[in-house]
């Protein structure tokens, strides 16, 4: 185990978190950080999630046998492309982007085939977005989309599973292009609402009145309009149609509650009623969520079928060693 290198690019929020939580799994495991912000790759390393940071991304990736790209969607293909003539047989590649099909695309037009891809969507909730809100315990209980594509190398799927196991998470399987279209309901529209709620008050010549009232309330549904405007637009732009299906139906329901608010007195059963299921079909999902009970138990997926089979997998596992041999059956055709 002490050989098995795991390098995280990206240090927010979501990759320091997988480095404390990794290490608290298991010390022997080897923790690399890498981050285009340098500051903050060394500030995760004194929360001590990694055991070392690089600053050269392809210092930091070309003897890691599992690499997780936790970075916005926007990065993914130029890490990709930079990493690519470089990766170790049998490494392992995973990413956190809660859109899958554009990355699986790049994967099959960019990483060679010695190297294994398995999309994967940590559907957390953390306290707030800063490096200060990493925890190991983020992912505990938590489900963990998983989208290998039919072509993935099922004793890496296997690695993953055990690896999700270990964080305290349970599997759920899904096809990218499936995951994409329920993620985008629960992303991409909140986000679209959440772009629109800020521009239309921040627009107004009252704003400065406005932002001095706006408080815990304004802060939730504006949450949206945060993070990196190239990956908010890829995003919106790569599900299109699926985002336009999502926002036709919610602006029918805006215009629905409209016509409701606008008669007043006269609609105030069907308006009462309105309100009610929403608050009701939140109420569940919450408690859902907090219980992380989402799962059929006829879908839950299995343990590893040994305790052992993580540890078999690594370090000088005879899988790796098969990669290995492929490789240099490769190099001599």
């Amino acid at each position: 185990m002490s050989n098995y290198t795991i390098t995280i690019v990206g240090t927010g929020l979501i990759g320091t978190s997988l480095g404390l939580a990794l290490k608290q799994s298991d010390p022997a495991f080897r923790l690399v950080g890498h981050d285009k912000d340098f500051g903050r790759a060394n500030a995760a390393a004194k929360l001590g999630a990694f055991d070392r940071v690089e600053w050269n991304l392809i210092n930091a990736c070309d003897q890691a046998d599992l690499i997780v790209l936790a970075i916005p969607l926007s990065g993914i293909r130029p890490t990709l492309t930079a990493i690519a003539a470089d990766l170790k047989p049998g490494v392992i590649i995973i990413d956190t982007c809660p859109t899958k099909t554009p990355v699986l695309n790049w994967v099959k037009e960019i990483v060679p085939p010695h190297a294994h891809y398995i999309g994967v969507d940590p559907l957390v909730r953390p306290t707030g977005s800063g490096l200060e809100h990493a925890s190991a315990s983020l992912f505990r209980g938590r489900l963990f989309c998983l989208t290998p594509s039919p072509q993935t190398d099922e004793q890496a799927v296997q690695l993953i599973v055990g690896l999700v196991n270990r964080l305290g998470g349970e599997p759920f399987f899904l096809d990218a292009a499936e995951h994409d279209g329920l993620s985008t309901a629960t992303e991409h529209l909140p986000a679209l609402l959440s772009l629109a709620l800020v521009q239309t008050l921040a627009g107004q010549p009252s704003w400065r009145e406005i932002r001095k009232l706006a408080g815990h309330r304004f802060e939730q549904v504006s949450a949206g309009a945060a993070g990196d405007p190239d990956s908010l637009r890829d995003g919106f732009l790569e599900n299109k149609a699926v985002l336009l299906h999502w926002l036709d139906r919610c602006l029918a329901n805006l215009n629905h509650l409209r016509a409701q608010i606008a008669a007043g007195s006269d609609a105030d059963e069907r308006l009462v009623q309105a309100i009610d299921e929403a608050v009701v079909a939140r109420t569940n999902w919450l408690t859902d969520y907090q219980k992380s009970d989402f799962t059929d138990p006829e879908l839950r997926s299995t343990q590893p079928e040994t305790p052992g089979f993580l540890r078999q997998m690594v370090g000088f596992g005879a899988w790796r060693r098969r990669d290995q041999d492929k490789e240099e059956r490769r190099k001599k055709k």
